[in-house]
């Protein structure tokens, strides 16, 4: 079995308990060595005045010892009253700091006074605008740091039950909101404003695009569906009728049919201007003029396909804004099977993905915008006088206010940690704090008892 050494603590307080032990030890060994060679040899010049310093120094110091360790424990385990000071009185003592600090410094009054010095935005600033020059700026490492740490605790999260904690939170609220008359107060905005056409238009140009992408496959559609004894040809113009017939109908619905309309009938009366210019010469100096039919009823945003689309929209908006209409009950029922489809809970688990990825992604690109930004921010603070008075005036109520609603709880919260301690806990935790200071006063007890002892004994010869 290895043998293992004692080693004492390195700590100050234990050093300097050491000195102080070790100073009363010499002075226990020179009281000795004095009598002893005082009962020896009582001619010895200045022995005396030796002896009543050691015996001094040494009364001195075993006082000072006794009182500093009657503080933290009872001396040599013996039950003397009024010793072990700290152990036996630690709930008086946490509840003694607690009152402490409530009456001196958590306090809306104390605060108020403490603050009115301190200026929030001028701090601010500086830390925003300082230059986080090559990478070792304070602020580019606090940042980094921040940055890092916000990655570790998203990391450290439980994809399944953010997953879950977004879902429960977002399909909770989606539930007990009435999104009826909300989605029929935006529809009906859209319509009064006209804004509608264009997705009407985007409609109309999406199934003429699906028409020309699957014409071939409509014309294969007839001829498998008609009898074997129908001629090919007779096939290819039924499809063709269809298609055409599909096709003229939606460009007769589309914007672009008023635009070629406008432009033929702009092209027929150039040519009819002209014509007239040569067929009356004399009247060149003074041109008649012409206006335009009215464009053709019927094309475009006239058509009357649109026309009842629009009438529909206005009457789906309004009925989306009657409570209890059948619209309305639809979409909520709509609203309420989209929240309980299994896709959704796996739409909450990708958007999680995704805001995951999004963050580790941008993590450090962003960091060199967010001191950009952050600049910025301090020079407008730095310039605005006005901003930075009402920054600090926030700051201080704010304070005041976390003072006033959470004083009483900081105060419970030293108390109660303090009463949670055991005595062992509270003696070591303020014997290590205060512990190397009361060394000294062993020291002093020593040093200045020896003096005392040495001014008695030389008074005593004196007078004697």
């Amino acid at each position: 079995m290895a043998f293992t050494p004692f080693v004492l603590p390195a700590t100050p307080f234990h050093r300097m308990r050491r000195l102080a032990t070790l100073l009363l030890v010499v002075m226990a060994a020179v009281f000795a060595t004095a009598l002893w060679i005082e009962r020896g040899r009582s001619g010895v010049v200045g022995l005396g005045y030796l002896r009543a310093f050691a015996e001094a120094s040494l009364v001195g110091g075993l006082a000072d010892w006794f009182a500093v360790t009657a503080l933290f424990r009872r001396p040599l385990g013996l039950p003397i009253p009024h010793t072990a000071i700290v152990p036996v009185n630690k709930d008086r003592i946490g509840d003694a700091l607690a009152a402490f600090l409530k009456d001196n410094f958590l306090t809306p009054a104390v605060m108020a006074r403490r603050m009115e010095g301190f200026h929030v935005a001028a701090a601010l600033a500086t830390w925003l605008t300082a230059p986080p020059a090559a990478g070792a700026g304070p602020t580019r490492r606090l940042r980094r740091a921040l940055g890092g740490l916000m990655l570790r605790f998203v990391a450290a999260l439980d994809d399944r039950v953010v997953a879950q904690l977004l879902a429960v939170t977002i399909t909770d609220q989606l539930r007990s909101a009435a999104i009826a008359s909300a989605v029929g107060r935006f529809l009906g905005s859209l319509v009064a404003d006209g804004r509608h056409e264009a997705l009407v238009e985007r409609a109309v140009t999406a199934g003429l695009d699906l028409l020309d992408t699957h014409e071939a496959e409509i014309h294969a559609a007839v001829a498998e569906r008609s009898g074997k004894w129908v001629p090919a040809f007779v096939d290819e113009r039924i499809a063709g009728g269809i298609v055409d017939a599909v096709r003229d109908r939606l460009l007769a619905m589309s914007d672009a049919a008023t635009v070629a309309a406008r432009r033929d009938r702009e092209t027929i009366m150039t040519d009819f201007r002209e014509r007239a210019r040569a067929l009356d010469a004399p009247a060149r100096s003074a041109p008649a003029v012409v206006q335009l039919p009215a464009p053709p009823v019927g094309l475009g945003r006239g058509h009357p396909d649109r026309v009842a689309i629009t009438a529909w929209l206005t009457r789906l908006a309004a009925d989306l804004q009657e409570s209890g209409s059948p619209a309305a009950v639809r979409l909520e029922a709509a609203k309420l099977d989209l929240l309980d489809s299994p896709a959704t809970a796996g739409l909450f688990a990708s958007v999680w993905d995704t805001i995951k990825g999004v963050l580790a992604e941008s993590s450090g690109r962003r960091i060199d915008a967010t001191s950009r930004f952050a600049a910025e921010l301090g020079a407008v603070i730095t310039g605005n006088p006005g901003l930075a008075d009402a920054l600090d005036t926030l700051a201080r109520r704010a304070v005041v206010g976390v003072v006033a609603t959470y004083g009483g709880s900081i105060v419970r919260l030293v108390s109660d940690t303090i009463r949670s301690w055991d005595a062992a806990t509270v003696t070591g935790r303020l014997e290590a704090a205060v512990g190397r200071d009361l060394q000294y006063i062993r020291i002093n007890g020593t040093v200045i008892g020896g003096l005392i002892g040495l001014a008695i004994h030389a008074a005593e010869r004196t007078v004697g």
